[in-house]
């Protein structure tokens, strides 16, 4: 990056707000790193990289590209002390990756094809749309995916994690929230929680393989008709229900149950210490999806 965006980057913080456009010139990656503030990100198909953002007097943003140039990282710095509180509003090419890297900060993200990859210890994640992989991590907020292709890897601590319209492999992990996931296109999941409740309404291909597991809540599987897969459900102390056809069959708890639908195929393992397990056709009144849970995230 030359020294006259940086200088213009630094002389519009005086004014408390940077607000710039520069070329991308061939960058790969697009870095933020912040302690705090909120961050919304969209792609465009422009091959310029657009900065707003809004902070205190004493606070600049500093853009470092990489030596070959093809990673650029925005940094919030001040002048004394720490850069603390900083809300951006970032355009980008949709062929960039993007990363974010922040303390406490919401964060969405909309259209970006690179790859996502969001790190925060507190606040909110929303990603929508995208065809390049997404790994989505907050210790204590929730995390949103709707209209994702090529893949998501989700993990909260306390919040809960709902998918929309996902395709590619899934990897989800809430130590206790819920995690629902619709309109799923998937050959790999791996979902599990201690003490929320598990839904999944997706394709079982042939060929794949699934795992969902929850310690205290009960766990909800969509079966789309002419699905053919072999589960293996168990629950210690919870009940399972094959509600697959014309009645609903209650299946033996406390030990491991076998059930092979469509000629097999599919390998389907569902587990819960203490919840109901059931396999459900969509259209029936137990394939609803959990509502939402209030947010544990005080700034949602």
């Amino acid at each position: 990056m030359n020294g006259v965006v940086i200088g213009a980057l630094m002389a519009l913080g005086m004014v408390q707000q940077t607000d710039t456009v520069f070329p991308a010139e061939g960058a790969k990656s697009l870095a933020l790193e912040v302690m705090g503030g909120s961050i919304s990100v969209t792609a465009w198909d422009r091959n310029e990289i657009a900065v707003r953002a809004e902070h205190s007097s004493r606070t600049y943003v500093r853009v470092r590209r990489s030596r070959e140039g093809s990673r650029i990282v925005l940094e919030p710095e001040a002048r004394r002390g720490p850069a603390t509180i900083v809300d951006f509003e970032i355009s980008l090419p949709r062929a960039l990756a993007l990363e974010v890297e922040a303390m406490t900060a919401d964060v969405t993200v909309t259209g970006v094809d690179g790859g996502v990859t969001l790190d925060v210890t507190q606040g909110d994640l929303v990603v929508r749309g995208g065809n390049g992989p997404a790994k989505l991590y907050t210790v204590t907020g929730r995390v949103t995916a709707e209209d994702v292709s090529g893949g998501i890897e989700a993990e909260t601590a306390a919040g809960e994690i709902r998918m929309r319209n996902v395709s590619g492999a899934i990897a989800a992990e809430s130590a206790g929230g819920d995690i629902v996931i619709e309109g799923a296109t998937s050959a790999s999941a791996d979902v599990g929680t201690v003490g929320g409740r598990v839904y999944y309404d997706g394709t079982f291909q042939r060929d794949g393989s699934y795992f969902f597991g929850t310690h205290g809540g009960t766990l909800t599987l969509v079966v789309p008709e002419g699905t053919g897969a072999s589960f293996h459900l168990a629950s210690v102390h919870g009940t399972v229900i094959n509600a697959l056809g014309a009645t609903s069959e209650r299946l033996d708890a406390g030990r491991r149950q076998t059930l092979e639908i469509g000629g097999g195929g599919a390998l389907v393992e569902a587990e819960s210490f203490g919840g109901r397990i059931s396999l459900v056709r969509k259209g029936s009144e137990a394939a609803t999806p959990p509502p939402a849970r209030p947010s544990r995230h005080p700034g949602s």
